[in-house]
Formats: C-alpha cells, sequence, structure tokens
C-alpha cells in the first residue's frame, strides 16, 4: 500500500478503513471522553470542505525509518474524500459517495471501482456515524503532548487486519492533526495533517472528465 504499487482501494482507504466487529455490542465501559471528542473533530471536518497538507509515513514492522511522500488531502465529509500524492509519485485518489476513483498525473486512464459495504473488510472511520463506530470498537483516549490528545480505537474483533488506529487531535479548534494505524503484522502508517484551509469550491471532488475510466 505504498510507492507506486499502491492498489486504488487499499491506498483510497489506506489510514482510515478499520475490519469491522462480528456481533459486537456497545460497551458501558467505554471512556466517554474519547468518543465526544473524536465526535468534535468529526464534526467540525464536516462544517465546510477543507483542504490540508499531510506528509505520510510507511514504516514496516522491525524498521526505524521508511517511505516518506507528501501531498494535499480534501474533505467533504461525510460524501467525499481525496488524496493528492505530489512527492514522489504524483498519483490522486477520490472516494464519493460509493465509487473510488485513482489517476496518475499525465495518463488518459485510470481506475474506478464500486464500495460495497457488505462484501468489504471495513469502512472508513471518519465516514461511519460514531455509534457504529462504538459496536466495532473499544476507544481509549491517551495524553499526546504540545496539548494534544490520541484517541486510539481498538477493533472488538482482534482477527482482523488492523491491530489499532489513533487519531492525533488538538482539542482547542477540534482539530484532526495526524492519523495512524498499525496492521495485523506491525507494519505502521502515519500521516501528519496541517495548514488547514476551506475550499470554496468543490470541483476537486469531481473526477477528471478527460480520464477514461475502467471499471475494477
Amino acid at each position: 500500500m505504498h510507492g507506486p504499487n499502491r492498489t486504488p482501494f487499499a491506498l483510497a482507504l489506506a489510514l482510515l478503513v478499520a475490519p469491522p466487529g462480528v456481533g459486537a455490542q456497545p460497551s458501558p465501559a467505554q471512556p466517554a471522553e474519547a468518543w465526544l471528542t473524536l465526535e468534535r473533530v468529526r464534526d467540525r471536518l464536516a462544517e465546510q470542505p477543507q483542504s490540508a497538507d499531510f506528509v505520510q509515513t510507511y514504516l514496516p514492522a522491525g524498521f526505524s525509518s521508511g517511505e516518506r511522500e507528501t501531498g494535499r488531502l480534501a474533505l467533504a465529509l461525510p460524501d467525499c474524500l481525496r488524496w493528492d500524492y505530489r512527492i514522489p509519485y504524483p498519483k490522486s485518489f477520490l472516494l464519493c459517495g460509493e465509487t473510488v476513483y485513482s489517476w496518475n498525473e499525465g495518463e488518459t486512464s485510470g481506475r474506478q471501482q464500486r464500495i460495497d459495504a457488505g462484501d468489504q473488510p471495513g469502512l472508513d472511520l471518519l465516514r461511519l456515524l460514531v455509534d457504529r463506530l462504538q459496536q466495532r470498537y473499544e476507544a481509549a483516549l491517551e495524553a499526546a503532548g504540545d496539548g494534544q490528545v490520541e484517541v486510539i480505537l481498538t477493533p472488538r474483533d482482534r482477527a482482523g487486519e488492523i491491530a489499532n488506529a489513533r487519531f492525533r487531535i488538538d482539542p482547542a479548534p477540534a482539530r484532526l492533526v495526524g492519523l495512524s494505524y498499525r496492521d495485523a503484522e506491525g507494519n505502521l502508517t502515519r500521516f501528519e495533517i496541517s495548514g488547514y484551509r476551506p475550499l470554496t469550491s468543490r470541483q476537486l471532488f469531481t473526477p477528471p472528465d478527460e480520464i477514461d475510466w475502467i471499471e475494477d
């Protein structure tokens, strides 16, 4: 899920996907403050389409350094998410509704894939309602330095592909400044997010019409 060999679905949802629990029910012992903090962030992101810069690092298990990529993230929650990777592999991914699009800069064809929630191993964390997340995850809240906190979500179904997901949050503006997940093999993918600015147009969330879309 890194470098030029990333698959469209895996990259588009790389950090925001998590496996569903099997018949899990919410636990009264879940930290209420963790869920409330996450809900505040989601509400803020949904107020207006936003753009931000990101740095993505993929750190394989057992390694002290990994692959670094940079680009721009655009959000129009709860409907659309877009990643535009610039360095070192220019490529774009757009998720709107139930469709994922992916294309390389300068090419005339791209990939298009429909997402059937019932057939996928999970749904992205920023689009599921909190009450649905509570059925699938245990939550915890930790201090993260510089006045920031981390909401840690651990799947109730421990047999899935994701060991845990972390949302790093600046509580004062209720702003998401980092996302990470560790998979079952111990590999870590981390996003650092900065430079938020409002989007005045939703054009970024429309697939380019000059691309010939090949359906997977």
